[in-house]
């Protein structure tokens, strides 16, 4: 009898502190224990929960880290700039559209530009785009 992988995607909670994975459980079915599990993990050492869709544990943890990633570089734009997170979220959106509109050849091109140092938040979004499209990051 054949043996077949389960690739049904599900919901993932994960525990992140600081970045850091801390633990990946399956998301409760119920609102209450949804926020008994937020509430346990409050007091805890982690305190970050992103809820996430992927097909096993190890995926949730990718995507979390990345959402994690990518909310430290908005709100590292609210600090720099002094904007609102809707004014910051919009920034970031355009800059996102405009990254997955280059070639392959023109995401290379302004990596080499060094816009790390003077548009972060653009440079954050170009190697997602980057990522996603399995293009080289360095």
């Amino acid at each position: 009898m054949p043996v077949t992988l389960d690739k049904t995607p599900r919901s993932f909670t994960v525990l992140m502190q600081q970045g850091t994975v801390c633990g990946v459980l399956l998301t409760p079915d119920t609102e209450e224990a949804n926020d008994e599990l937020a509430m346990a993990t409050g007091f805890g050492d982690c305190v970050d929960l992103f809820e996430v869709t992927a097909i096993d544990g190890y995926a949730a943890s990718i995507r979390a880290i990345a959402a994690h990633d990518r909310a430290t570089a908005i709100e590292d734009y609210i600090d720099r700039v002094g904007v609102t997170y809707g004014a910051a979220r919009t920034v970031y959106r355009d800059c996102r559209t405009w990254a997955r509109a280059l070639t392959p050849e023109g995401r290379a091109s302004w990596l080499a530009h060094g816009l790390q140092d003077y548009m972060p938040l653009k440079h954050f979004a170009l190697i997602e785009a980057m990522r996603e499209h399995g293009e080289p990051t360095t």
